[in-house]
């Protein structure tokens, strides 16, 4: 029966989580056994929020679902949300590891950070007689840390150096940046370099040695360089430097190999750490990978340049889209052509409300870390190919098409801006997401895209009902005056433009100077009520109407949906009908007019309603004429 192992990590420590799922890897093959990868980034926003939302991926996880789960606890910064989990994989009563810090209830294996830097260092102060030796290390309160100083502290007093306070440089964080200007200005203050400097990691060692290299200072002759990790960059460097290795590949083979045991005993298992001695130690090791890593630095330059490119391409389709279902097609057909680095077997699944999501007109989407009981996938890709959308349960995490047999490694990825979970992206056998930080970049614009799609929808619907407030006359419930300047002459552009005939009614309401003087400025208001009700009632309803003074109206319509109707009596059927029951104490009429502009016509609108208005002033003649010969 198929095996599934939940991994919970952190993807900043790219290296470090890649070769952990590669000792997985080996470890899983020919097991029948699944690797669900759940990974996160935190990240300070603009405002110096720390964000932790991307966390959330944990919230898909069903432990009871797992044969066992992995926690790398040193890589999540967040003791709550390891706390949570932690009390989550308990209540499952599944086998449980957590990688390099104990927790209450879970198996602990840890690299033995200790044994491999302190024989580095005995080397140093042995081989190479080296005594004045400085400690350099970011700010980080850690196991693996505080091990590495403890044994830089131990070799000194183990070999009778005394330990000097101001031989400790601390940085905010084991950052290449920060420790390169860090070293800068130590040089440039005039203060004495030690014989050699260790490094927490490989990233200050690499800062290290460019400024040694930008300020002619010899290395190793002048200064000696340690670092920690064996990162593929300090195997090709100029000297070469020395470093340890901290076999996590192996801890990530023993975990595997406990838990397709199912052995739930509690037990604490150590990894030894091994010193690799390289040029910056003094050591004359050459460079047998040189050329390899070279190429593979190559690569990932020019990966990276086609990365970016990709990204760019991506967010125009969220700029460019009208509205959701272009947005959904542009997407899926882009991806379908052009999906290096998402991989050849994945999926981009979303909530099930997440169309009505980006309509949201709500200045920001409130707090939502879950996933919903379903997901919609807008982009599903399999072995190159690309299928049909599709709703799964949430707590399927895959489409049934993406299983196979073997073992297989699917990486999880958030999709989400702030703290508003929109959905997920799942990867098949493809960890090239997590080797170079492209998964950071790629989620977080993917949530961000969303955002700037949903606040520009916002923003029209807010302009569309500023528009049509300001556009709206409150009398009669038609368009007023601007309506003819923002809508009508648009409208009766495009109506040339597609070839259409302009057909165009005015209406007058009769005798209106009469009601207002005899019954009133009330009567009259509701004259133009009723005349207006009447005039919407008839004409079709994509037509534009519009009060075009106090008593008159002006229709603008087109032949697509006209037959030659016989509007302008119908108009006066209509008003007729509703007067009949309101027992008015005046006749309420109107006169009313129609022409047609042919699309080649010349006529501008103006030109057309002057024309409109002179057949419309004709039937109000006619209306008087007739009207005083009743009176007489």
């Amino acid at each position: 029966m198929k095996k599934k192992i939940a991994v919970l990590a952190c993807g900043w420590s790219t290296h470090f989580l890649n070769d952990f799922i590669s000792g997985m890897q080996k470890e899983a093959q020919g097991t029948d056994t699944d690797i669900y990868i759940f990974s996160a980034y935190n990240f300070t926003e603009y405002s110096g929020f720390p964000n932790f939302t991307g966390f959330s991926i944990f919230n898909l996880i069903h432990y009871e679902d797992f044969d066992g789960a992995v926690i790398l606890s040193d890589l999540i910064p967040n003791n709550r949300i390891i706390e949570r989990e932690r009390l989550r994989i308990i209540k499952a009563g599944i086998p449980a590891i957590s990688i390099n810090r104990r927790l209450e209830g879970l198996t602990c294996i840890r690299v033995d950070n200790y044994s491999g830097l302190y024989a580095l260092l005995e080397h140093l102060i042995k081989v190479h007689n080296v005594t004045d030796i400085a400690y350099f290390s970011g700010m980080e309160n850690s196991v693996d840390m505080s091990e590495r100083y403890k044994a830089y502290t131990t070799v000194l007093s183990d070999n009778g150096i005394e330990f000097n306070r101001a031989k400790v440089f601390s940085i905010q964080s084991c950052d290449y940046q920060y420790a390169y200007h860090y070293l800068s200005d130590f040089i440039k203050s005039g203060k004495k370099l030690p014989q050699a400097i260790v490094c927490a990691n490989d990233l200050i060692a690499l800062a290290v040695l460019k400024v040694c290299d930008e300020n002619k200072i010899a290395v190793p002759d002048q200064l000696k360089i340690i670092g920690y990790d064996d990162l593929p960059y300090v195997r090709c460097t100029e000297p070469s430097i020395s470093t340890v290795a901290n076999n996590i590949d192996v801890a990530g083979a023993q975990s595997v190999r406990k838990i397709l045991r199912g052995n739930s005993e509690i037990q604490l298992l150590k990894i030894n750490s091994t010193p690799v001695f390289r040029q910056t130690c003094g050591c004359a090791t050459g460079h047998s990978h040189q050329k390899v890593i070279t190429m593979n630095l190559m690569n990932d330059s020019s990966r990276k340049e086609e990365f970016d490119h990709h990204m760019e391409l991506l967010g125009e389709i969220f700029i460019e889209a009208a509205d959701v279902f272009t947005l959904l097609t542009n997407i899926e057909t882009y991806l379908n052509k052009a999906h290096n680095f998402e991989g050849s077997d994945f999926c981009i699944f979303m909530k099930s409300d997440w169309t009505s999501v980006l309509i949201n007109s709500a200045e920001s989407l409130p707090q939502n870390l879950s996933y919903g009981t379903q997901v919609q996938s807008i982009c599903s890709i399999q072995n190159n190919v690309k299928y049909p959308r599709e709703m799964i349960n949430t707590r399927d995490l895959i489409p049934a098409k993406m299983k196979s047999d073997g073992c297989n490694v699917f990486l999880f990825l958030p999709i989400f801006h702030h703290s508003y979970v929109h959905g997920y992206f799942v990867a098949k056998n493809n960890l090239g997401m997590i080797e170079n930080r492209f998964g950071y970049i790629w989620s977080r614009n993917l949530g961000t895209s969303i955002e700037h799609f949903r606040k520009r929808n916002m923003f029209k619907q807010m302009s569309q009902q500023y528009l049509k407030l300001s556009t709206k006359d409150a009398l009669s419930g038609m368009l007023n005056r601007q309506g003819l300047d923002k809508l009508a002459k648009p409208f009766y552009a495009q109506n040339k433009k597609n070839g259409l005939t302009t057909v165009l009614f005015f209406v007058d309401i009769n005798k209106m100077k009469h009601i207002n003087d005899q019954f009133g400025h009330l009567h009259g208001d509701l004259a133009v009520k009723t005349v207006a009700a009447a005039v919407l009632e008839t004409v079709p309803k994509n037509w534009l109407c519009i009060r075009y003074g106090g008593d008159e109206f002006l229709v603008v319509g087109n032949s697509k949906n006209y037959n030659g109707e016989d509007y302008c009596t119908q108009i006066k059927v209509r008003l007729e009908a509703k007067t009949s029951v309101m027992h008015l104490p005046y006749k309420l009429s109107a006169s009313v007019g129609t022409y047609t502009v042919p699309s080649n016509s010349d006529l501008t609108l103006e030109q057309a309603v002057e024309n409109v208005d002179n057949i419309m002033y004709e039937q109000k003649q006619a209306f008087h004429k007739e009207d005083d010969k009743h009176e007489n």
